[in-house]
């Protein structure tokens, strides 16, 4: 039996590698209008064409698309350095006599590319067209935090941090450049880790998260992580076991981005029966919603949408999820009394955040669940939960297709310009 499963998946992946070379490797055009035109022979096919974004990084994504980009760099306070971008305006005539800033924030795994990587679906040319003027943020260790005054990327030193650096440390000098140059409070919009991290910067710095910051919007904030399926409780079992030997082969980097992107495309383009493969995983993990695959993009966010990650932050989700709490890194009780003064990590303290939050919940998000926005709008102080929770209109809507959803654009984006055109 295992002799035969073997067999078929080398014959599988043996087909799948002839049928990519010989189908798209050697064409030219890469996305189609409906799955079943990738099929055909898309050079000749109409429903067919190149989109060059999959190999471009923002700078020329964001000006092939027609838009305005300013680039900006700050350090940490412990040596990265960190690249912004911003569109400070759009290609529509906007009605708003001040362009409010928002900060857009990726999540793990990611950058900032998530937010202009779909064409005219992408949050930051649509919030630039409604007259914001738009900031996004990078993290350490992704491809736009992936410099260091004095280590690099191939130091293991580079990669010890989790999203509580992202927080304190990272957060920090870019709030602070978008505040001194717009000398405004900014919207900040949150992705999953995106959220995370805001909430442990706004809980360690109350007074300048409040100074600087006008409303954190959440999508999929991942800060409770309660009931969030047997998988996840399995693999962080699993985690703690595995976590010291990857440590030390992978050298605390986990989801390089090279050779990553190639990989991609050789085993999960061109085919729909690839990309839906490619995709098992995580919908096993985050949810299943292939409704929502979106024929035009999705060859380009598979490739697109993977960035390095630390071992360590893997590390810190899992502890919060299987003790659920909402804590600082347990590193054990003898290096928990010398750090904190207690054997048992603190836990993040929400109640003196004092910046008002707006959460878009997807039903189907296994990673997310309705108790865990629950306890974090419980844990956060009543008048800055007033606004509620925004719960997409397709009871399938999962993590993922918040930003790679097909309808993005009418079951999120819309209902969030028409609630911040109000603020």
């Amino acid at each position: 039996m295992a002799a035969t499963m073997k067999w078929a998946i080398s014959l599988s992946v043996v087909l799948t590698v002839f049928l990519s070379v010989l189908f798209f490797n050697t064409g030219n055009n890469n996305v189609c209008k409906t799955f079943e035109d990738y099929y055909s022979n898309r050079d000749e096919n109409q429903n067919c064409y190149y989109n060059p974004d999959y190999k471009l990084e923002v700078p020329d994504i964001v000006k092939r698309n027609g838009y305005p980009l300013e680039q900006y760099e700050v350090t940490t306070d412990d040596g990265y350095i960190l690249t912004l971008f911003r569109i400070p305006y759009g290609k529509v005539p906007s009605t708003h006599k001040i362009r409010k800033p928002v900060f857009l924030q990726h999540g793990m795994t990611l950058n900032s590319g998530i937010y202009v990587n779909v064409g005219n679906k992408s949050l930051a040319y649509i919030l630039a067209d409604a007259g914001y003027d738009v900031w996004m943020g990078n993290f350490r260790g992704s491809l736009y935090g992936n410099r260091h005054h004095t280590i690099t990327p191939e130091d293991s030193e580079f990669w010890n941090f989790s999203f509580h650096e992202n927080g304190v440390l990272d957060l920090p000098p870019q709030i602070d450049l978008v505040y001194r140059i717009t000398k405004q409070k900014m919207i900040f919009v949150g992705y999953s880790l995106g959220s995370t991290a805001v909430y442990v910067y706004s809980s360690v710095f109350p007074q300048i998260a409040h100074e600087k910051l006008e409303i954190i919007i959440n999508f999929a904030p991942s800060i409770f992580l309660k009931d969030v399926g047997f998988l996840f409780e399995l693999v962080g079992r699993l985690w703690f076991i595995l976590e010291h030997p990857l440590q030390l082969v992978t050298n605390g980097k986990m989801f390089v981005r090279h050779p990553i992107p190639s990989l991609a495309r050789l085993l999960c383009l061109p085919f729909p029966f690839q990309m839906k493969t490619c995709q098992l995983i995580e919908m096993i993990a985050l949810g299943f919603n292939f409704e929502q695959n979106d024929p035009e993009t999705l060859p380009i966010t598979i490739v697109h949408n993977t960035d390095a990650a630390s071992v360590k932050t893997i590390t810190h989700l899992i502890q919060v999820g299987l003790y659920e709490q909402f804590q600082h890194f347990d590193y054990g009780p003898q290096e928990n009394v010398r750090l904190y003064g207690t054997t048992h990590p603190l836990s993040y303290n929400l109640s003196v955040i004092r910046i008002p939050s707006y959460t878009f919940h997807g039903e189907n998000d296994k990673s997310v669940s309705e108790q865990s926005l629950k306890r974090l709008y419980d844990a956060l102080p009543k008048d800055t939960t007033r606004h509620g929770i925004y719960r997409v209109e397709d009871k399938h809507f999962n993590h993922l297709n918040f930003i790679t959803a097909k309808d993005i654009v009418s079951l999120v984006y819309k209902p969030l310009i028409k609630f911040l055109d109000k603020l």
